[in-house]
């Protein structure tokens, strides 16, 4: 019996979900992408006109429900940057999404938790690739082969819906979205049939179309990669976000004066400039990415950001304010499922995820 979790319901994902749906030993699937289907997505994704101003996953679910009504179907509308930690625990994560930020998401949290993760996408107007990617201390990650440009483009998406971005839609066919979908799915086979000799671990398979051929290519481990390769062992802790403070976070995880609380890919700030106005606001303390997309915004329109000088990895008890440690968890923007990392003076690192509290009853 096998859990997945598919990320993003696009050109390709719109085709992968059905693929996945079918397969027997499937017996629930999470379903991720923070969008809704527009009149742009007709072209190229397996939608039809009743999909239209409904959110994506919502879509997806349906069909999935549609065709397999045994299977137990998780629709999160959101982005994975945003997405808890322990949410992310699956038999396989299959990445259908359009930007390299979300690709280092879904790699980095595959890592922590040991899962497997296949990525698809298709590239010029004839290629379509997969991707596979296998957790361990000397496997091959994504951000292996990644060099400094790489990083530097981060940022840049590739959206379905053109206007949406700086960088320009891909306008990708709908055939070649389908075609790596199918790449896909038969990789995600070979995980879940655990037949590991013929899995593409560590691997790229490339089709072009156009040119009718087709190109494997093995990665190689990089030792100077930025990402540390690392499977967590994690803790748990019973604690409700929206009725804990931050003073009961560092209770519960015994940490002492010189201990930091981070939370991986996230960053907190406490206060917001806006890069046209430059005005400030005092945002007390919040993680940057959970905050809305109102709150991101300014009274003048535009588009508010942390600075440096106020924005930090992580939060140490003994340089914050008995105000701050009174802060509601949830309004600082932790998530039931969130694992933080607690590092004491001596550089010891333990992982703790905030699970649900019990019932009383």
């Amino acid at each position: 019996m096998s859990t997945l979790i598919i990320v993003g319901m696009g050109t390709i994902g719109s085709s992968l979900v059905p693929l996945a749906a079918r397969m027997p030993d499937v017996t629930r699937i999470t379903l991720i992408d923070p969008d809704s289907y527009t009149e742009a997505n007709l072209d190229n994704q397996a939608i039809d006109s009743s999909a239209l101003g409904r959110p994506k996953v919502e879509v997806q679910a349906e069909s999935i429900r549609t065709i397999t009504p045994r299977i137990k179907v998780v629709a999160l509308q959101a982005r994975v940057e945003n997405v808890p930690l322990a949410v992310m625990d699956s038999a396989a994560v299959l990445s259908c999404v359009d930007n390299r930020r979300a690709r280092q998401t879904i790699n980095r949290v595959s890592w922590r938790r040991g899962n497997p993760w296949v990525d698809a996408a298709v590239g010029a107007a004839s290629q379509a690739r997969t991707n596979v990617y296998v957790p361990g201390a000397s496997a091959p990650c994504i951000e292996c082969g990644w060099d400094q440009h790489s990083y530097e483009l981060l940022e840049q998406e590739y959206p379905c819906k053109p206007g949406s971005n700086p960088v320009p839609a891909t306008g990708t066919p709908a055939e070649l979205g389908a075609l790596a979908a199918s790449l896909q799915a038969a990789e995600l086979r070979r995980i879940l049939d655990e037949t590991e000799d013929a899995s593409l671990a560590g691997s790229q398979f490339m089709l072009d179309t156009a040119l009718h051929t087709g190109d494997l290519y093995r990665f190689a481990f990089n030792e100077q990669c930025r990402f540390d390769h690392e499977i967590w062992s994690v803790e748990t802790i019973a604690l409700a976000p929206r009725t804990s403070t931050l003073a009961d976070l560092f209770d519960a995880v015994n940490a002492v004066s010189d201990s930091a609380i981070s939370l991986e890919g996230h960053t907190f700030a406490t206060y917001l400039d806006c890069i046209d106005c430059r005005g400030r606001s005092n945002i007390g303390l919040s993680l940057f990415s959970r905050l809305l997309p109102a709150e991101r915004s300014c009274h003048c329109g535009g588009r508010m950001v942390a600075p440096g000088f106020f924005s930090f990895d992580a939060i140490r008890r003994s340089e914050v304010t008995q105000a701050t440690l009174n802060l509601n968890l949830g309004a600082i923007g932790f998530l039931t499922g969130d694992v933080i990392s607690v590092t004491n003076g001596a550089g010891a690192t333990r992982h703790i995820e905030i699970a649900k509290e019990r019932s009383s009853d």
